[in-house]
């Protein structure tokens, strides 16, 4: 292997390392998703880096060599991270979100036509609500929370019978 290609293949193996380090970085801090991914790109890049070594025969194959391990490392690390992150999270439930149950008999106006999906706004904040009446919901109707199925609110147009009908302002 000549000079040129020893050097310009160091130069090839630390900036694919220094790149997948800076997505692994990026991966950890966007959550779960973002570190399947970085896990998923930093294999690609592994299994080329290893390709590249497997042909060389020089003196510095063993330091680069030492560089893949420690990059497949810390893809594998950061893409289970990612499927734990993915297994815990919250949001896979059907259960309401903790914070939302406060919404529970709440009253709120909708902002769009909700037949059966639509949104409505409940103390300034806009919300993706699901009708649960037979008939659709128009524009500016006050609506009741009468449940809440993950991050979707359900409503009808009127207060059910016996319901603490809670005002948020």
């Amino acid at each position: 292997m000549s000079q040129v290609d020893r050097g310009s293949m160091v130069v090839t193996v630390i900036v694919v390392v220094i790149a997948v380090g800076l997505l692994v970085l990026v991966g950890m801090h966007v959550g779960p998703h973002g570190s399947i991914v970085t896990a998923s790109i930093g294999m690609g890049a592994g299994v080329l880096l290893t390709l590249m070594l497997s042909h060389s025969h020089s003196s510095l194959a063993a330091i680069l060599w030492s560089l893949v391990v420690l990059l497949f490392v810390a893809v594998i690390a950061v893409g289970l991270a990612g499927v734990r992150g993915l297994r815990t999270t919250q949001y896979h439930s059907k259960e309401a979100v903790p914070g939302l149950v406060k919404l529970l008999d709440s009253a709120g106006v909708a902002t769009s036509r909700l037949d059966p999906i639509g949104t409505i706004q409940i103390a300034g904040k806009g919300w993706s609500a699901e009708n649960d009446s037979d008939d659709p919901i128009e524009i500016g109707t006050t609506v009741f929370v009468t449940r809440i199925d993950g991050l979707k609110l359900h409503v009808i147009p009127e207060a059910p019978q016996g319901a603490n009908r809670k005002e948020t302002s």
